[in-house]
């Protein structure tokens, strides 16, 4: 199939086209399939998905806000699980399942609220300021790397 010219960007937005075929790849659709929903080529998909800086990064946006959707349904249905696990211990003790609670908990480990991330504005302003600071610090590097050297 010839891919079609793609008429319909914005400057610096992406197409209608390539945002259907975003909202198809996210949901585990081929490239022939989000071809299909944009009205282009398979291999505008590849060429998209490997060389669109634009793309790329909104795809995977795309994917993390799925991925963090997923995530909140998931830790949503802890306290019911936590309440079966509750009441199966209750009613038929096993210290070996009891045991790998406890592992799973993080018990010996440190317990505590490990991977959801600052609690505090502070926290975040620290952190956001510690990476400025690195990126301008790795920036420094780069430009002295590639400044020309005089042997002599």
């Amino acid at each position: 199939m010839a891919t079609k010219p793609d008429r319909t960007r914005q400057t610096g937005d992406l197409s209608i086209g390539q945002r259907n075929a975003i909202d198809v790849l996210i949901l585990g659709g081929t490239d022939a399939e989000a071809a299909a929903a944009a009205g282009v080529g398979r291999q505008t998909i590849s060429v998209w998905r490997h060389t669109e800086a634009e793309f790329q990064a909104e795809l995977n946006r795309a994917r993390a806000a799925l991925w963090t959707g997923a995530t909140d349904q998931l830790r949503a249905l802890v306290p019911r699980a936590l309440s079966v696990l509750a009441e199966a211990l209750a009613e038929r003790p096993d210290p070996k399942v009891a045991l790998d609670l406890l592992r799973l908990a993080g018990i010996g480990a440190g317990l505590g609220t490990v991977g959801i991330g600052p609690q505090s504005a502070a926290e975040i302003d620290d952190l956001v300021t510690e990476v400025a600071e690195r990126r301008a610090l790795a920036d420094l590097w780069r430009s002295d790397l590639a400044a020309p050297r005089r042997l002599g």
